[in-house]
């Protein structure tokens, strides 16, 4: 059977509870007797098991790591929990080696900051507990302080008079030390030191410093390191004596180009009746290759050689050692390589027929100062000026105008030379034909004819680009006096034509140059004409017979055109007949091949054969037979794409034959079907 309480009995106890907290509280109040307002907490702590006590919490910063002997401040912070509002006060407790000063402000009432300030004579890491107390409460934590130092040392060497002794100087990071220590030297007199090498370490390292004396005796080096508030220095002992020894150097070659070998002489010699054996190494720079030391062994006093060669400019130091059992001496040999760069300037672009200008840029590398002379190679279909300057001292530059009649891209292979040094560059020319619409003038020239009679030219207008628009002609002479000059027609509205300039003089022989301008807005283009005037009655009456070009230029397939113009001279008024010759590969015609007197005729040239030709055109029917040539330059075209085909046939033709195929097919069935379903 199971017991189970009264229900009075359970209320009679919750009372009883009440009542006795009541009179603990009662007794506590009373105890203080009114001596004073602050009463700890704890005292007071009458609560339900459900309200939390007030309490507070303690914690502190660890601050950042210092030197020796400097203080660092730690940030105490005192946290209210449970609605705590009564004083803390904080005491602290260092570990040894840590001297720490008062806790500003020792005592925190609620929330709030205190700082302490400490610091050490060693470094390491210290520990300082703090401890907050209100009454019974009490909460402690920790801080940690750190300081950083550093230790130096020193080798104390011995040797020969007159011996470079060398002693190792160490610095050896405390704590974890990060600083940069700066060495610096005090020999006393008679000592002769080089300097510290190197003369700053950062934490911690190694450094050198050779020292001799020319007398015996022990000689006291002091170091100093010193790092902002740190400074401690040792003593380094070299003990000088007469003892056999040996010295080593090694000199440092004259300067020589990259990619070939310089020589060093290494020296060894004997201090005090050495006459041991002294073993030859080395340590190469990077980028510095040597071949091996010979001879690798010297007896008590000699010379070696050692050939080092690197194909980069620059200074590279090879260092040389000699041992002999415990004795070990260094030298340092030098060597300088110098070279020369080369380079071109960014890729030019021009029209074709137009000079482009490119630069060749000769820079110097670790002091090269020699001439370096330019040449140059061009690629077929480019034609180049002679380099301006070809020769250029260290550094400079140079620059080559270039031209091409074809459009394309070019590299010109610009290539420097200095002694053995060679190097080389590609210059980059793009020529277009895509250029702005423009047009030429050209005339006939020269003519001459007799006082008191006329001669012509055939003044010839090309479009060029496009160009549609109108060109005026006018024309000047010099001397402006004596002879005249008319154009028929002095205007051509859309760009281009054949126009005819007309010379007469009635009595004034002597020698003209007529200037017949094209002008169109701001472009302006001239043609020259020789003109020469005879007295009447003299000389033989002929003629003359010029072209107004002396090339033509065209695709295979296509066709050229000239004007071949006839003029009098001396009074000429007879029938002059022209013929053409043209060789294998090229086809020409003449417009007109009778001219009375003066005038022109077309000659046309066709080919499908790319070359270049020369087609001669004669004259007759004057003092004697005249003849002129004109070039001809056929280019080659490449072939349009052959049109596609299936089965041999043109697409169109091939689904022709299948659309009719598959109409045919499907005629045929429906026939069969037809006939089926009339059938028995």
């Amino acid at each position: 059977m199971q017991w189970s309480r009264p229900p009075s009995l359970t209320k009679s106890a919750t009372v009883l509870a009440f009542v006795t907290l009541m009179l603990i509280a009662l007794l506590s109040l009373t105890a203080t007797n009114g001596s004073s307002d602050r009463v700890p907490y704890d005292s007071l702590r009458v609560s339900s098991p459900f309200t939390p006590a007030p309490d507070f919490g303690i914690n502190a910063t660890s601050p950042s790591a210092v030197n020796v002997n400097q203080s660092a401040v730690s940030k105490i912070s005192i946290t209210t929990l449970n609605s705590f509002v009564c004083s803390v006060t904080i005491s602290g407790n260092p570990s040894y080696g840590l001297t720490c000063g008062l806790i500003q402000p020792p005592e925190v009432r609620g929330s709030g900051i205190a700082t302490v300030s400490c610091s050490a004579t060693a470094a390491g890491e210290y520990i300082l507990t703090l401890t907050g107390t209100n009454g019974s409460l009490t909460h402690q934590t920790t801080t940690i302080f750190n300081f950083d130092d550093f230790k130096i040392q020193a080798s104390s060497p011995t040797g020969a008079v007159s011996a470079s002794l060398s002693s190792t100087i160490s610095v050896i990071a405390l704590n974890e030390f990060t600083g940069e220590v700066t060495l610096t030297k005090t020999p006393e007199p008679g000592l002769i030191c080089d300097s510290i090498a190197p003369n700053n370490i950062i934490g911690s390292g190694t450094a050198t410093i050779s020292c001799s004396a020319t007398s015996i005796g022990i000689y006291i080096l002091n170091v100093h390191g010193a790092s902002n508030s740190l400074i401690h220095s040792v003593d380094a002992s070299f003990d000088v004596a007469n003892l056999p020894d040996f010295s080593i150097g090694a000199t440092s070659p004259t300067t020589a180009s990259a990619g070939h070998p310089a020589t060093s002489t290494i020296t060894v010699k004997g201090l005090n009746a050495f006459t041991s054996m002294v073993a030859l190494t080395d340590v190469m720079s990077s980028n510095l290759t040597c071949q091996p030391i010979t001879p690798a062994n010297i007896m008590g006093s000699g010379t070696a050689i050692v050939s080092c060669n690197s194909n980069l400019a620059g200074t590279y130091a090879l260092a040389v050692t000699g041992t002999s059992d415990s004795l070990s001496h260094s030298a340092t040999a030098t060597f300088n390589f110098v070279d020369f760069t080369i380079a071109s300037g960014s890729a030019v672009t021009s029209n074709v027929g137009s000079y482009a200008s490119s630069n060749v840029i000769i820079g110097s590398l670790n002091g090269f100062v020699g001439t370096v002379s330019l040449t140059d190679i061009a690629p077929i279909g480019l034609s180049c000026n002679a380099m301006s300057p070809n020769k250029v001292l260290s550094s400079g530059t140079a620059t080559i105008l270039c031209v091409a009649t074809i459009a394309g891209t070019y590299l010109l292979t610009v290539t420097g030379k200095s002694g053995p040094l060679i190097h080389s560059v590609a210059a980059t020319f793009k020529f277009t034909s895509t250029v702005s619409p423009d047009f030429t003038i050209s005339a006939t020239t020269p003519v001459s004819f007799s006082s008191g009679f006329a001669a012509t030219s055939s003044v010839r207008v090309t479009a060029q680009n496009g160009f549609y628009s109108q060109v005026a002609l006018t024309a000047s002479v010099s001397p402006n006096t004596g002879l005249s000059v008319s154009l028929n027609p002095a205007t051509f509205v859309y760009g281009s034509g054949t126009s005819t300039a007309t010379f007469s003089s009635s009595s004034t022989p002597g020698s003209y140059t007529v200037t017949i301008t094209g002008t169109y807005g701001s472009v302006i283009r001239t043609a020259t004409v020789q003109v020469r005037v005879t007295a009447a009655g003299t000389g033989t009456p002929d003629f003359t017979i010029i072209p107004n070009a002396s090339s033509l230029s065209f695709n295979s397939g296509a066709s050229g055109t000239a004007t071949i113009a006839v003029a009098p001279q001396n009074g000429f008024t007879g029938t002059i007949t022209l013929a053409v010759t043209s060789p294998t590969g090229v086809s020409c015609s003449l417009s007109s091949r009778s001219i009375e007197s003066s005038g022109t005729s077309t000659l046309t040239c066709n080919s499908n054969t790319a070359g270049d030709y020369t087609v001669t055109i004669t004259a007759t029917g004057g003092a004697s037979p005249h003849t002129n040539t004109v070039s001809v330059h056929v280019a080659a075209v490449s072939p349009a794409p052959a049109p596609s085909t299936i089965l041999g046939l043109a697409p169109a033709i091939f689904y022709g034959i299948i659309a009719g195929t598959i109409v045919v097919v499907i005629a045929g069935m429906v026939l069969v079907l037809r006939a089926k379903r009339s059938g028995p």
